[in-house]
């Protein structure tokens, strides 16, 4: 018999709400929790646009160089990071437009970095980073390059305050420059292949990853609230020559799901376990939820959570001994239909828990 939530799922796609669902949830013992009793999800070798999903690899690759010895979590990285390093503090704006800077005083740390607390901030979601670009005449989203995009003003001195932003691109390219390696070599060397995982890529038109089909990306329109295909893909990711580790990953439901399991069980496999921990006390560059106010009552304490702007999310429930990924493709970020989908899809998970708990009273 079909759950509530397949239901759900039957009926958004029937009525074209999404374009493609993938689900997956993998308890502690390695069994899949049972979400769907027909096939439903897209193919297993369907590339999802992960977008800022992306992070959590980029991440781990940073954390293993901390754990080789590399580079400390509170060293100064801005030797490395030349761009980076001559960014000044955006303090206002003169009556003509003209943005007002000052010096940086505080280092930027990789930790800094991993916790969105060193300062930098995305212009598309940052309206006093657009004014900046505005008075230059520059329109820098477009640019190809970590160095051209985000080359912006700080909105903080690092490590006095927090924004989401692009610091996690900049960890990418701190990769790239301590291993001497490409980021995506680099995760392929040190985070997939361990996990036997093989679809990740941050380029999926190239040809030896051409062969796997795209899931295709969706955006409703804001006044009949139908969905038009986007086959150009997300719009940060077209004309990139770098990998934006923040941003600009794709991989199958499937093998995702291999790297948030790893972290589940703490396996070893491309962190030792103490250094895995990190993730989940590091604070807020990798959302950190706890089990109080605004936070599902289900959710075990400490769980780690993220998303992706086509509305993708992922948990990592380490008390409860459980971990899922919920995909789709669609935009604007927040979407009202997927984010519904969203909640159903960790109701249904969380019951799941409760009756086997139930079960075994």
């Amino acid at each position: 018999m079909a759950s509530s939530f397949e239901l759900l799922v039957n009926e958004a796609i029937k009525n074209l709400d999404v374009p493609s669902i993938a689900v997956e949830a993998i308890r502690r013992d390695g069994s899949p929790s049972p979400l769907f009793t027909s096939q439903n999800a897209i193919g297993k070798n369907t590339l999802f646009t992960l977008a800022s999903l992306t992070k959590l690899p980029t991440s781990i690759a940073a954390l293993q160089l901390v754990e080789n010895g590399t580079i400390g979590l509170d060293d100064d990285v801005t030797d490395f990071l030349p761009t980076l390093k001559q960014q000044r503090i955006l303090k206002g704006f003169k009556a003509d437009g003209e943005p007002i800077l000052e010096d940086r005083t505080n280092p930027i740390t990789l930790r800094h970095l991993l916790t969105h607390s060193a300062g930098t901030g995305y212009d598309f979601s940052n309206e006093v980073l657009r004014r900046v670009q505005s008075f230059l005449g520059e329109h820098l989203s477009s640019k190809p390059t970590i160095e051209q995009r985000f080359n912006l003003p700080l909105l903080f001195e690092p490590g006095e305050s927090w924004n989401y932003g692009c610091s996690i691109d900049w960890v990418g390219k701190l990769v790239e420059v301590l291993t001497g390696l490409k980021l995506e070599t680099c995760m392929s060397k040190y985070i997939w292949q361990p996990l036997g995982v093989t679809s990740f890529t941050f380029w999926p038109h190239r040809q030896d990853v051409a062969k796997k089909e795209l899931a295709i990306l969706a955006e409703r329109d804001e006044e009949t609230k139908k969905l038009r295909p986007v086959p150009e893909g997300l719009s940060l990711n077209i004309g990139v020559t770098d990998c934006f580790g923040g941003q600009g990953g794709y991989a199958t439901v499937q093998d995702f799901l291999q790297l948030l399991y790893s972290l589940l069980v703490n396996d070893g496999r491309i962190l030792k376990p103490e250094t895995a921990d990190l993730l989940f006390i590091l604070g807020r560059g990798l959302l950190i939820e706890t089990a109080g106010h605004g936070c599902p009552p289900s959710r075990g304490s400490n769980t780690l959570v993220w998303s992706g702007a086509a509305n993708l999310f992922w948990f990592i429930d380490r008390q409860n001994g459980l971990c899922g990924l919920f995909a789709t493709q669609v935009m604007p970020p927040a979407d009202h239909v997927s984010q519904a989908l969203i909640k159903a899809f960790h109701e249904e998970v969380y019951k799941q828990i409760s009756e086997d708990a139930a079960r075994q009273c």
